[in-house]
């Protein structure tokens, strides 16, 4: 939660400094979006379905065409402008419409004024896939502090073999290692960041370092990923202002230089760029295709993007084919099956408590879906994994603020027919954790990794079965 946090500031810090850089040029054109409100990728029945466009002029007019899959025509809906000064306009999509697998729609929109015309989108339609028939989790009430105890601490270091920035109160961050990996002979590699290296112990000795990996320098708040061959993967920022990008970095298992190539992101983008940050995490699919985690929070239903970066064999994707191979808002699972997740809220800007996800074939029909519903605050902790073919999610339950602020994790393994696996563990990472403190693993006599750390006690490696 706090890592959606810092990278939503992030990207409106980013937006003001590119709209003072462009806002000579672009004020003349008449270049509407749809907003990321009032629809998502997954509707369901008995949502408020409305199309928000901002036409950037108050002097707009338009309107949206809408039909769902059972219909060859479309339904014009007028738009209408928002109260005040604000130069959006809505629509509201009759509930009669959605019926079917999908809903599809696209605005027309005109400046009175200039007397110019926009399609949004310019070319072929948008959409959003209907759940007809979704499986609903019921979570209740979250019952804080009924965590489940970890099987295994699989990986110990003392406080004084680790990195911690503790900085006197109000004078910056404190934090320590954020993130780790787990190998697929269960070895355990720590990100110790604040020392730019990777520690590494052996499956089955949990109170010895075996060996230490060097990064190259400044890799605090950047992830770190598992390649072939025992290589590493981790990235890092060079620039300065507008000029920073961020890097993919491949490293031998000893730590020596294989590749650097640019990542097709930007750090500094308006609301509908693929913003690529140093806490950007690192993901691989089930063919072994490294990806890093865009974010996309300006798309309508916008998560997190799983942008390809590197192949299986370890050779680098070209920066221009990055972004064309992001199949977003698909999370690749395998077997010619992606994910779809998202959260939903009935309210704008409140707290959600429902998380939608569904599972979709090749020819894009939904096979399985889910809505987990609870009546305490819930919020995707990270994207999900899949676990022996089953999605996987881990979910921030929340509640208070303040020194009554609680914080826990409730895992749900959500297998296609039975009930779900669900059980909840404590947040225990120490300080600023921008990255994941919690991995999952297909391997045999794996499960979920949860990262513990303190500088009281050091850290440990915590694995739970799945």
């Amino acid at each position: 939660m706090k890592k959606a946090l810092i990278l939503g500031l992030a990207l409106v810090i980013a937006s003001i400094a590119v709209g003072v850089l462009a806002a000579a040029p672009t004020a003349r054109k008449f270049a509407p979006h749809q907003e990321p409100r009032g629809i998502g990728n997954l509707v369901a029945h008995g949502d408020r379905v409305e199309l928000v466009y901002d036409a950037g002029v108050k002097s707009a007019t338009g309107s949206v065409y809408v039909r769902n899959d059972l219909r060859r025509r479309f339904v014009r809906l007028a738009l209408a402008p928002e109260r005040g000064p604000a130069t959006t306009f809505r629509a509201r999509v009759p509930a009669r419409l959605i019926r079917g697998h999908r809903l599809l729609y696209y605005a027309v929109l005109r400046n009175r004024k200039s007397h110019k015309m926009a399609r949004v989108p310019a070319r072929g339609t948008s959409s959003a896939l209907i759940l007809q028939h979704p499986a609903v989790v019921d979570l209740g009430t979250h019952r804080f502090g009924g965590t489940r105890s970890p099987d295994a601490v699989v990986a110990r270091a003392r406080p004084d073999q680790v990195g911690w920035q503790l900085p006197p109160p109000g004078q910056g961050p404190s934090f320590g290692p954020q993130s780790f990996a787990v190998g697929p002979d269960r070895s355990v590699w720590l990100h110790d960041s604040l020392n730019d290296r990777m520690l590494v112990w052996k499956a089955g000795d949990p109170d010895t370092i075996a060996r230490s990996v060097p990064l190259p320098a400044r890799t605090a708040d950047n992830d770190v990923a598992l390649g072939p061959a025992g290589s590493l993967y981790v990235t890092t920022g060079e620039g300065h202002g507008v000029d920073y990008h961020m890097l993919i970095n491949r490293l031998t298992s000893t730590g020596q230089p294989m590749w650097s190539s640019r990542l097709a992101g930007d750090f500094f983008g308006d609301a509908r760029s693929f913003v690529i940050g140093a806490n950007s995490s690192l993901r691989t699919g089930p063919d072994g295709t490294l990806h890093v985690l865009a974010t996309m929070g300006g798309l309508p239903g916008g998560e997190q993007g799983w942008m390809p970066i590197a192949k299986p064999d370890g050779r680098p994707i070209p920066r221009d084919a990055q972004r064309l191979r992001t199949d977003w808002p698909y999370q690749p699972m395998g077997q010619n099956q992606r994910l779809i997740t998202e959260v939903y809220t009935a309210v704008p800007d409140s707290a959600p408590h429902e998380v939608r996800l569904a599972v979709v074939n090749r020819r894009g029909n939904v096979v399985h879906a889910w809505r987990v519903i609870s009546r305490t605050d819930i919020n995707l902790h990270d994207t999900p994994d899949v676990v022996r073919g089953a999605p996987t999610i881990v979910l921030d339950a929340t509640e208070g603020d303040g020194p009554s602020f609680k914080w826990e994790y409730e895992v749900l393994r959500l297998v296609p027919d039975g009930s779900p696996m669900v059980f909840s563990v404590p947040h225990l990472v120490f300080g600023d954790n921008l990255l994941p403190d919690l991995r999952m693993t297909s391997s045999p006599g794996g499960g979920l990794y949860q990262l513990s750390s303190n500088p009281r006690f050091g850290v440990e490696i915590l694995r739970y079965s799945l």
